[in-house]
Parts: structure tokens; C-alpha cells; sequence
């Protein structure tokens, strides 16, 4: 292999090394930060199940510590908001849905700037931490919009409040779509609360 050749390869190798163990090193702090708060409110790596991919557990970990706050701060289970959010975009911070849903939890645009002006803070959707408190803020309200009823503060948070009061009024029940948005919902805290 010529002399430069080699010399790129090597330079390679140390900064996916680097990237490594920096990703390595965020997922352990967090893990560790958990396991000395002795917190088990929300998943750490040793609660997470095999049913996870490697990947998957990281990801899950590495967003763990924003979960807690927010469950704490607006008293939402925080295996509901794991659920939400492997619903919406799988652990994805970066995550980019149709009409431009963004983010852990896929806030639409205009729903997080009118969360963070309520939050007294300015938007930033690719924010994990300001993602997970924005959309369990949202999803706190819905739940109490809806007198503690969890499946229909679930579908508000998909398919919006408004369209909620509609069906109901009208006596036709969540359509279909919304009825599985929920199921997967819940079928995803089932397995988060199952470990």
C-alpha cells in the first residue's frame, strides 16, 4: 500500500475509533448516572430486555436520563413516554417525519413553538432534551384534556384534540388508523415495562 494511502487509512481508523468510544462513553455515563441515582423509573441498561437490538439499547439509554425529568416534571409514566417515542421515531433524535415532525417524540413545527413559548424557551426540535419535555408536556395535556383517559389523550397526541372532540360528538369512536396508533402505543409500554 503506498505511503499516503496508508496514512489515510490510518487517520480513518482513529477518528471511527474516536466516534466509538466518545458514543460508548455517553451511553456508559448515562447508564451510570442512572444506576447511581438508583433511579428505576425508566429502563437502564441492565432492565432493558434482549428483545433490543444492541443498536436499539443504546439509543433507548443514551435518552433515558431526559425521560425521568420529564416523567417527573409533568407525572406521566416514563414507559409511556419510551413508548411514544419508539413509536414516533424509534430513538431517533434526529428523526424527520411527513409535513415536517421532528425529533424523539415528532413534533410538528408549529406545536413545539407553541410548547416552548408555553415552556418559556425557544424551540429546538432536534433537541433530545427539549424534544422529551415538550412532547410529554403535550402529551400530559392531552391526557388531562381528555378527564385521565390515557387511549384518548394518546390518539389527541397523533391525530390532535380537535379531530378527538369531532368523533366523539359525532358518535363515531376513533377511526381505525388512530385505534392502531394507540395499540401500538400500548403494546410498546408493555414491552418497556416489561424490561
Amino acid at each position: 500500500m503506498p505511503y499516503r494511502l496508508a496514512m489515510i487509512v490510518r487517520r480513518h481508523r482513529a477518528v471511527v475509533s474516536a466516534g466509538v468510544a466518545s458514543c460508548f462513553a455517553v451511553i456508559l455515563a448515562a447508564a451510570c448516572a442512572s444506576a447511581s441515582r438508583g433511579d428505576s423509573a425508566s429502563p437502564t441498561s441492565s432492565q432493558i430486555g434482549s428483545s433490543w437490538s444492541p443498536e436499539e439499547r443504546a439509543k433507548i439509554i443514551a435518552v433515558q436520563p431526559h425521560v425521568r425529568a420529564a416523567a417527573k416534571q409533568y407525572k406521566v409514566d416514563p414507559d409511556l413516554i419510551n413508548a411514544m417515542i419508539w413509536v414516533e421515531s424509534k430513538f431517533n433524535a434526529k428523526a424527520r417525519g411527513p409535513g415536517g415532525s421532528a425529533g424523539l417524540m415528532q413534533l410538528m413545527p408549529s406545536t413545539a413553538r407553541a410548547l416552548a413559548k408555553q415552556m418559556g424557551e425557544r424551540s429546538r426540535p432536534y433537541n433530545p432534551d427539549f424534544n422529551v419535555r415538550a412532547g410529554t408536556y403535550y402529551l400530559a395535556r392531552m391526557i388531562s384534556k381528555f378527564d385521565g383517559n390515557q387511549r384518548l389523550g394518546i390518539a389527541a397526541y397523533n391525530a390532535g384534540p380537535g379531530n378527538i372532540r369531532k368523533w366523539q360528538k359525532a358518535g363515531s369512536g376513533l377511526p381505525s388508523s388512530s385505534q392502531r396508533y394507540v395499540a401500538k402505543v400500548l403494546e410498546a409500554k408493555k414491552r418497556f415495562a416489561s424490561g
